[in-house]
């Protein structure tokens, strides 16, 4: 059995969708909220080793992934990470970015994320298998900061992401909004604030794959995050956490039939239902050398699902080479209820 990401926006669950729509009296059908949820794994190994707790951590460079206020972060040269995961069930997760300078007090990065599932065996309604496929997401993010005084950073990024769930379905297209700021409130400790995953969501018609005139088009809405982070950072070690609210919109639909002098009226009802979750992410990190740093993370996905934990670790060695300044990072991460492991690795290339 292959497993996919836990989103509820895939292939097949489409398709049942539509035969619900069909056949059933009553409708009862949700979006979930949970579109793009693969390309919110996490980006580089040292942030995954430290639980993704990492929108208010300068310590271990820029991440604009977590904050686009990270972006206006003084740096010494063009940070480029380069990260590939090794996970199970035929899933992929790979990554890169690129830090730049716009001198006096402004940056600016680029990165790339791809995720997906490999070899899913199609099957018939009836189980027969059919043919095997894949499936791929594809975000482009760019971000922009600036420094508005010495202890105040602020940031915007675009966000650009496309999923390809088959060959003959049209390619689901997003554009998201994040906005952040990060706050230097001494010299050890820093303060963070990020709104992402504004206005994204992907949409699509199922209706040339099934080819049903009764298809309709689908719409998948990211859930917008809200998210706080500290960290006190201290010359061998740094500590942080971040708290998320995630917020979702979601769609019931509901079917009544009328039957009037022998004629049947069919009456569709929509309604727009809001919902939310939070999370807890916390982290840290201890450069026992300096050529190594060990880290290690936890994170709860939601609050409400204590079972739901998920633990990780890793390190940095910093090998011993002027050209570039490079650091092979590694991650471990027991993934949430423990359903299997993934090893995350990347290069840090100072250029």
């Amino acid at each position: 059995m292959k497993l996919k990401y836990t989103h509820k926006n895939l292939l097949s669950l489409t398709g049942l969708a539509v035969l619900w729509f069909l056949i059933a009296p009553d409708l009862l059908a949700q979006n979930g909220g949970f579109a793009g949820a693969s390309t919110r794994m996490g980006f580089s190994a040292r942030g995954i080793a430290m639980g993704n707790a990492m929108s208010a951590v300068t310590s271990e460079g820029a991440f604009p992934y977590y904050n686009p206020a990270q972006t206006a972060l003084l740096l010494d040269s063009k940070q480029t990470d380069l990260t590939v995961g090794a996970l199970k069930f035929d899933r992929v997760f790979q990554s890169t970015s690129i830090q730049l300078q716009l001198p006096p007090t402004a940056g600016l990065s680029f990165s790339i994320l791809r995720t997906g599932v490999k070899d899913i065996d199609g099957r018939t309604q009836s189980g027969y298998p059919t043919e095997l496929f894949d499936i791929s997401e594809y975000q482009l993010a760019s971000n922009f900061g600036i420094r508005l005084s010495e202890k105040f950073n602020a940031g915007i990024g675009v966000k650009f992401g496309l999923a390809n769930y088959h060959e003959e379905l049209d390619n689901a297209v997003s554009v998201g909004i994040d906005l952040g700021a990060l706050y230097h409130a001494g010299d050890h400790l820093n303060i963070a604030f990020s709104v992402k995953d504004l206005f994204a969501s992907y949409s699509w018609n199922a209706e040339n794959l099934y080819h049903l005139d009764q298809s309709r088009n689908v719409v998948n809405n990211f859930p917008t995050r809200i998210i706080f982070g500290l960290a006190y950072q201290a010359d061998q070690f740094t500590l942080s956490g971040d708290f998320e609210l995630q917020a979702y919109t979601s769609e019931t639909q509901t079917r009544k039939v009328f039957v009037s002098n022998g004629t049947p009226t069919t009456i569709f009802n929509t309604e727009l239902i809001n919902t939310s979750s939070t999370q807890l992410r916390l982290g840290g990190s201890w450069k026992t050398h300096e050529r190594l740093t060990i880290r290690a993370g936890y994170q709860l996905p939601e609050l409400t699902q204590t079972e739901s934990w998920t633990l990780s670790s890793g390190f940095s060695i910093h090998l011993p080479f002027d050209t570039f300044s490079p650091s092979v990072d590694y991650a471990f991460v027991m993934e949430p209820y423990r359903i299997s492991n993934m090893h995350v690795f990347s290069l840090r290339l100072n250029l």
